[in-house]
């Protein structure tokens, strides 16, 4: 008997291996500068803890998860990475804000396609304890960079707010007003999501529920003064950061744990699945499964999809001191970006703080996170034409002319 390897699975042989190492690695070096640190979680979970995160009505729950049973409890092969990290993070008791990164392999029962397989390999980020609306934009803009520097420039970011349960409720009052005499025209499906988890129903590819949901009330125009408010300043933060996107109305993800903001990255080289990398806010799901009562936002990315359109050939590059950088006031965000720059050209790990928040809040967290160095420009610094740079080691702070500050950045971080 020849015996073959299981649908949807793959054997790796020298040449893709190194391409995922590669992959691997600048997604460490990358994220390393940007004050992530990686995660290993198990490959397996008690099942309860995807039922209660993911959504027990999900097609994920419902139809794909690989369970198995071992002394009456049920346990299943993980089919995605951000359960597993807050599982870990509540159960270790551990400190916000925190940045984790995690590479590894997920399992789902779908049907196997090009770029989509049972056993598949994602690299995620999650950032746990932050809710401004900056840092929505910051991931976006963060994994942007990231793709343009493994070789990935053409692709659309696409980006949508679902809204808090409450927005959610007031529109699937409107949206039943709507569907309710053409019901009887969308797919089974549909008819069974909307019952159960009715911002699915926009994940359908069947051309006629398509049409009919064109007219549909958008969920952007039903959202409360606050989600609201968050939106606007997420695209106001994008702008600032000059990333280009497109606002998809219809844009939902199909885990029932989202809040807010969510976004995909697009690649039109995928055809039908061309989705590369996926993410939002999950402000409940922390204290959902446990714990605390915290925003947290994060996002995946499948790298079997990225091995069909990435160039062979990966740069490397390499990382040093951790500089958290605090500008004071969300008008000097573009010098944030600067500096930022600066930095990470010279192999710095760099930070950016939160432009909205006060001095003294900002000077705690970089000390909590074990900055090296913070760097300070506000209106006093901007009126000297200077950068402040305070050592958190020895606590000494000197003013550095901002014509100066590439070489004064060269012997900082040599």
């Amino acid at each position: 008997m020849i015996y073959q390897r299981p649908k949807g699975t793959r054997d790796l042989f020298a040449l893709e291996l190194k391409r995922i190492e590669a992959i691997n690695y600048q997604a460490r070096q990358f994220f390393e500068s940007s004050g992530y640190v990686e995660i290993k979680t198990p490959t397996f979970e008690f099942a309860q803890l995807f039922a209660r995160s993911i959504g027990e009505t999900t097609d994920i729950v419902e139809k794909e998860m690989y369970l198995f049973e071992v002394d009456k409890r049920q346990y299943v092969l993980r089919p995605e990475g951000t359960a597993s990290v807050l599982r870990a993070f509540i159960e270790n008791n551990l400190r916000v804000p925190a940045r984790f990164l995690y590479i590894g392999p997920m399992f789902r029962k779908e049907r196997p396609q090009k770029g989509r397989y049972r056993e598949f390999l994602q690299i995620g980020i999650e950032l746990l304890g932050e809710g401004e609306p900056f840092y929505d934009a910051e991931m976006i803009e963060q994994a942007n960079r990231f793709l343009n520097l493994i070789g990935l420039n053409e692709k659309i970011i696409e980006i949508n707010s679902i809204g808090c349960p409450e927005c959610r409720r007031r529109y699937k009052e409107k949206l039943l007003q709507y569907l309710k005499p053409k019901i009887d025209r969308v797919c089974p499906d549909c008819q069974r999501r909307f019952q159960r988890n009715f911002l699915r129903i926009f994940d359908c590819k069947n051309k006629t529920c398509q049409i009919i949901y064109t007219d549909a009330p958008k969920i952007t125009d039903n959202l409360c003064d606050q989600c609201l408010n968050h939106y606007n300043q997420v695209k106001n933060f994008l702008n600032a950061f000059s990333i280009e996107y497109i606002e998809n109305k219809k844009l939902v993800r199909g885990l029932d744990y989202y809040t807010r903001t969510v976004f995909e990255f697009k690649h039109r080289g995928l055809g039908a699945q061309n989705t590369i990398l996926a993410g939002g806010r999950y402000d409940l799901l922390m204290k959902e499964l446990g714990g605390k009562d915290l925003a947290c936002l994060g996002w995946a990315m499948g790298v079997e999809r990225l091995l069909l359109i990435l160039p062979e050939n990966l740069p490397e590059i390499k990382q040093k001191k951790k500089i958290f950088i605090i500008v004071i006031g969300e008008r000097f965000i573009s010098e944030m970006v600067k500096i930022r720059g600066l930095i990470q050209q010279r192999d710095g790990i760099c930070i950016l703080g939160n432009p909205s928040a006060t001095l003294k809040s900002q000077l705690k967290k970089a000390n909590r996170i074990q900055s090296d160095y913070v760097i300070i420009f506000g209106e006093d610094e901007e009126k000297k034409g200077v950068y402040t740079v305070r050592n958190m080691e020895t606590g000494y702070q000197e003013s550095v002319e901002i014509k100066s500050f590439a070489d004064y950045l060269n012997k900082l971080l040599q």
